[in-house]
């Protein structure tokens, strides 16, 4: 007797769900709403980090580390923490919302900016030197400013073009290993082949270098060294082999292109935020008494200027001397013009980085949630002397170090910085989903994601059409960062 089983009889219509893209799933955020004490606030951090760029990364936690401004001027580290102290927005004495870290959960609003404040302080409240360079992420403990990933990233040595489109995720890593040279110039370093030291870099330098290197440069070379030194997938993987480093670099590819993609969207927008050299001339001009115009962010902007001249009197000491050393004569007696930088530098445009914190989150996403993250998995450093180090910590400070360097030259905001590494954060997310789905097998990704929360990304096979993941933040389930439209509105239908 012939047996007729129940799914023969069925036929599965996906509801549109199956030719859903990752795009598809990203929601881009409108803009950061900033009031007059974090618009204040920001433009103090690119102030402060503008004026110590000509000091060594690794030196900036020394509060007794000297900066000389002119022949005439100069502060300590402490001196300039203290101004930025003396704003109400890093003041520990002003009563902080108790939404706490959920609160990047919630909409757009005052629970965002919430969340980017505490992120600027420890854990008592307060602003320091070592919080200050963050970046807009939650650093597992002190460490140094700079990630190993960062100090070691090297370019090799080719003048062609990409070509378009990247490898199958099948083909060899011998073919990922050329395109990764043509597209971001990575490669393998090689033991016993050594670049000159870069201790002596200053800030400056370091935020040149970025304006000068594709986005993806240092996690290309993060995840190739991360494969040679024979790191492990992530134990909730499921085995037989299909989680590759040829499918890491794919999915790095894809996100690298999908970053590009919504930086384009995001600078095209008419809300879009001025750049903080338009805000920092409106401060001088208003300052001057000169500003006549009026418009819906001139009561902002001449509230967080006159917070800014009040509490921060030596901070605008010290700019306006900048200024004068490094531009000459000014009309203005407060000047606050941007960049802060020297002749050399002044070619520097945002627009030479404007992918590259949206691009630094979401390849580090893919580093932290492929590979084996935990303890156990110790990376050492092509060429160096130190002792072993923990991926994920390295991964979350080089995307730290991106943020803090787009300040450096005065081309991006420390809100834009914290939400754009959480854009990239939320795109790697997608595309995790979407292949851990389309593979339908049961499969477990762990992270800790830059606000210092433990994620968990848990995929469940279905005998029709593909598999269903789901997004667990310590824990508890929770919806996906970002995401477009109606989840509910995926509807499979079976006749």
């Amino acid at each position: 007797m012939t047996r007729t089983l129940v799914q023969d009889l069925l036929r599965v219509i996906e509801g549109g769900g199956a030719a859903r893209t990752a795009a598809e799933y990203i929601a881009v955020p409108a803009a950061p709403n900033m009031c007059a004490a974090e618009l204040a606030a920001d433009m103090a951090e690119i102030f402060a980090l503008g004026l110590v760029q000509e000091v060594r990364p690794e030196a900036l936690t020394d509060p007794h580390c000297a900066v000389r401004v002119d022949g005439a001027t100069r502060f300590t580290m402490h001196e300039l923490l203290c101004e930025l102290r003396n704003l109400s927005w890093f003041d520990a004495r002003t009563p902080l919302s108790p939404s706490g870290p959920a609160a990047s959960r919630s909409p757009a609003g005052r629970g965002d900016a919430d969340h980017r404040r505490r992120l600027r302080l420890n854990d008592d409240g307060q602003l320091t030197l070592s919080s200050l360079m963050r970046g807009g992420v939650a650093l597992r403990g002190g460490g140094p400013v700079l990630s190993a990933f960062w100090d070691c990233d090297h370019q090799v040595a080719t003048g062609l073009d990409p070509s378009e489109g990247w490898p199958d995720e099948a083909a060899p890593m011998s073919e990922w290993l050329g395109w990764c040279a043509l597209q971001s110039r990575a490669g393998l370093r090689l033991p016993g082949v050594h670049r000159p030291s870069a201790a002596s870099r200053c800030l400056g330098d370091r935020a040149e270098a970025l304006h000068d290197s594709p986005p993806a440069r240092p996690f290309h070379n993060a995840a190739l060294v991360t494969l040679a030194q024979g790191t492990g997938m992530d134990e909730g993987l499921p085995d037989g082999g299909s989680w590759t480093g040829q499918r890491l670099m794919s999915l790095m590819a894809e996100a690298e292109a999908l970053a590009r993609r919504i930086s384009l969207h995001q600078a095209g927008r008419p809300n879009r935020m001025p750049r903080p050299a338009v805000t920092a001339a409106r401060m001088t001009v208003w300052l001057g008494r000169e500003e006549r115009t009026q418009d819906a962010h001139g009561a902002t902007y001449r509230e967080a200027v006159q917070e800014l001249a009040a509490a921060a009197p030596n901070l605008m000491h010290w700019v306006s001397r900048a200024n004068r050393a490094r531009r000459g004569p000014q009309r203005f007696e407060t000047s606050l013009f941007l960049p802060l930088a020297t002749p050399e530098r002044q070619h520097l445009t945002p627009a030479d980085i404007a992918s590259h914190a949206i691009v630094a989150g979401a390849l580090a996403t893919l580093l932290k949630a492929v590979f084996d993250t935990s303890r156990r998995a110790q990376l050492h450093m092509v060429g160096t002397n130190g002792p072993d180090l923990a991926m994920e910590d390295q991964a979350d400070r080089l995307a730290a170090n991106v943020s803090v360097m787009r300040c450096v030259s005065g081309g991006y905001f420390p809100a834009e910085n914290h939400q754009d590494l959480r854009l990239g954060q939320s795109i790697a997310l997608h595309l995790l989903r979407q292949r851990l789905e389309l593979d339908n097998r049961s499969a477990s990704l762990s992270l800790r994601d830059f606000d210092g929360q433990n994620m968990q990304i848990q995929s469940h096979p279905r005998h029709f059409g593909k598999g269903h993941a789901t997004l667990l933040c310590d824990g508890a389930p929770v919806v996906w960062p970002q995401e477009a439209g109606n989840p509910a509105a995926h509807l499979t239908e079976v006749v």
